[in-house]
């Protein structure tokens, strides 16, 4: 696993992390996890829709996103059985996780707020790390292609990749 400092915009992000290949292939390759935020679903949809995804992922939304994956045994269980049944209906072979910012979940579960953001940063890194952690243990086949990234509210940075 490693984690980058870069900041950059969520297009030239995914732009850097999805493959021509991802494109071009038969099926629904990637599964990306959302949080239930409203202020980011639109700027999601058009950002893949830009890059020529449309009809190429499958779309999860959990509260806080990562967090969503590991804080309840509940929603956990919920994600991973969908998971599996995307890799296993839709050849998913590809999850991005997009946390974001200021992120209601984050500060209700875990008392986190934007007003320290590097307290903020390192528990979303924490919580990622543990939500990748999760997704390979389950399905090793996933190994090296689980992304998790944190949206401020203009840029990218991405936390881990696993």
């Amino acid at each position: 696993m490693s984690s980058g400092n870069d900041q950059m915009e969520l297009r030239e992000y995914l732009s850097k992390c999805i493959r021509a290949e991802v494109v071009a292939a038969a099926g629904v390759p990637i599964l990306l996890l959302t949080c239930m935020d409203s202020r980011y679903p639109q700027m999601i949809l058009d950002t893949m829709d830009s890059l020529g995804l449309r009809g190429k992922y499958d779309q999860l939304i959990l509260a806080g996103a990562s967090l969503g994956v590991v804080h309840k045994r509940e929603w956990q269980q919920t994600f991973l059985d969908q998971l599996g049944f995307a890799i296993e209906h839709h050849h998913v072979s590809k999850v991005f996780i997009l946390d974001h910012r200021d992120c209601g979940a984050y500060k209700y579960f875990l008392g986190v707020t934007p007003d320290n953001p590097a307290k903020e940063r390192q528990a979303h890194l924490d919580v990622a790390q543990a939500a990748v952690q999760v997704i390979v243990d389950k399905f090793p086949q996933l190994k090296g292609d689980v992304r998790c990234s944190l949206l401020p509210i203009e840029t990218i940075d991405e936390l881990i990749a696993g």
